[in-house]
């Protein structure tokens, strides 16, 4: 068994994988994991399922083409390959949903989109020493009961549609609560607005667990003492991790230095000559 340290990179992978299995634990604790289901599987109804078979398809054919015609040894901007102009991926992945719950919108507005939303917020400034604080006002489509929520650390998943939110605006500790999407699904549906409540708590408390996760992991040195303490862990480390370290290691036995190996060839011949030469003449 070969000796696989713990680099920077494996820890963030692990640590990764780690999060994502928080999250998913949190969700089916709290059950807002039937709400997630629900929304995914909105997103990805019977028109855009056909459209992934397209773009599957589409796939597998950029990738023959780009065998056939491009180099795959020169590369353009952003790793691009030079003189093949198809792009390789129809539809993008995420591994986030951005959604703003409200059951007092018109039932008609479930799963639809809304974009430039953003609740009211004050914002406190510091101008010739004095504080002051400046209200903000909500967006022209938000509405009384918006409760903007951002479900993270999906496995990702093909989207026709990319959300983005973000809840608080400023830096460190002069981050305040404003929050905006860019775009967002509206969900009306009593029971998932209801399900969806606790995210902000269990980003709060998965956010705590990674953070002593990753000081417990920063402490450890190899891959092989990760697991010796942790078995289940396996599922988190990238499979050619594992490989590298159950990859057999064939330790070859020193080498020992004998005449044969150490007297030049050309000494060799010129000393076998002589004892030839000695044999025939006799010893004296």
């Amino acid at each position: 068994m070969a000796s696989v340290q713990m680099s920077q990179r494996l820890r963030d992978d692990i640590a990764d994988a780690y999060e994502k299995q928080l999250h998913l634990a949190y969700r089916k604790e709290h059950n807002v994991q039937p709400a997630v289901d629900y929304v995914m599987s909105a997103i990805q109804d019977d028109e855009f399922n056909t459209l992934m078979a397209t773009a599957e398809q589409y796939e597998n054919l950029s990738q023959k083409l780009e065998q056939k015609y491009a180099d795959p040894n020169r590369h353009g901007y952003y790793n691009s390959t030079l003189g093949f102009s198809v792009e390789r991926n129809l539809i993008k992945q995420v591994d986030n949903i951005a959604v703003i719950c409200n059951p007092n919108r018109p039932k008609e507005d479930n799963m639809t989109i809304v974009f430039d939303w953003g609740g009211a917020y004050e914002e406190t400034r510091r101008y010739n020493g004095k504080l002051e604080v400046e209200k903000h006002a909500a967006s022209n489509n938000w509405v009384e009961g918006d409760t903007p929520v951002r479900i993270e650390k999906l496995e990702s998943f093909m989207s026709p549609v990319v959300t983005r939110l973000e809840l608080t605006r400023g830096w460190g500790s002069d981050k305040f609560y404003a929050p905006y999407a860019d775009c967002a699904y509206i969900i009306t549906e009593p029971t998932i607005c209801k399900q969806l409540m606790p995210i902000g708590q269990i980003e709060d408390q998965a956010a705590k667990d990674l953070q002593t996760f990753k000081e417990y992991i920063a402490k450890i040195t190899t891959l092989k003492k990760f697991l010796d303490e942790w078995p289940g862990g396996k599922d988190l480390v990238p499979e050619e991790d594992i490989q590298r370290m159950t990859k057999k290691v064939v330790r070859k036995a020193p080498e020992k230095n004998t005449p044969e190996k150490i007297i030049p060839d050309v000494l060799k011949e010129q000393m076998n000559e002589v004892i030839l030469t000695n044999k025939l003449l006799g010893d004296d």
